[in-house]
């Protein structure tokens, strides 16, 4: 859902509570010293990022839809597929080829056990239709979605394929799950607050954050 700046900077600002918005940080000791209220905004864009990262599956939304064209490593639509993702990209929501008997949620990496056993000789320890298995991976080519593995040929096509972009302020507004508005509101406020210098009181919204995330 998008949320208007203003509005977030209004919630931060009670988070912190702080209301004088043409407060400055002359202590800071920078030869253009910022208002609060533009280091709030400074700090929604990291602070959406870092709440979207790492909240549970269960409070994201749908996300966005994502497509490409799948590079087979042997005949089309069979074994291992290859995927560039979109540049944007922070975290898969969902996958599913249309051969899978079910989507999959959480991806591994290439420091997972995991990983190494969807590049055995041995296709019975791979990811396959009844148990799926994805990988993303860091390529030359950037972020690649790697799929294991598929059975149906040329028939084969992308069922569902979603993912959460990185946070980026647009035209004033900011995408955010609906579930983790709060969370990114008292996130903004604890990088406002280490900012201003008050370590104590980040470490107190930084921990509202988190148990809005819960």
């Amino acid at each position: 859902m998008e949320y208007a700046i203003e509005e977030l900077k209004r919630s931060v600002r009670v988070a912190l509570d702080e209301n004088n918005t043409s407060a400055t940080l002359t202590s800071l000791g920078d030869v253009d010293t910022l208002s609060v209220e533009e280091i709030i905004e400074s700090k929604l864009e990291d602070a959406a990022l870092i709440v979207h990262r790492d909240a549970p599956r269960h409070l994201l939304d749908v996300g966005l839809p994502f497509s490409g064209t799948i590079r087979w490593e042997s005949a089309v639509g069979y074994g291992r597929g290859v995927m560039t993702l979109p540049a944007d990209f922070l975290r898969l929501v969902t996958f599913r080829m249309s051969d899978w008997r079910k989507d999959v949620t959480e991806p591994i990496y290439e420091d997972d056990p995991r990983y190494a056993l969807q590049l055995s000789a041995f296709s019975g320890v791979r990811g396959c239709p009844e148990k799926p298995v994805v990988a993303l991976i860091q390529a030359p080519e950037g972020l690649t979605l790697e799929l294991y593995s598929c059975e149906a040929g040329e028939s084969i096509q992308v069922e569902k394929a979603r993912y959460l972009p990185r946070p980026k302020i647009r035209e004033g507004k900011l995408a955010i799950c609906e579930r983790l508005r709060e969370a990114v509101v008292y996130y903004a406020g604890a990088l406002t607050a280490l900012t201003l210098g008050n370590g104590e009181q980040a470490k107190a919204l930084m921990e509202t954050s988190k148990t809005l995330m819960e």
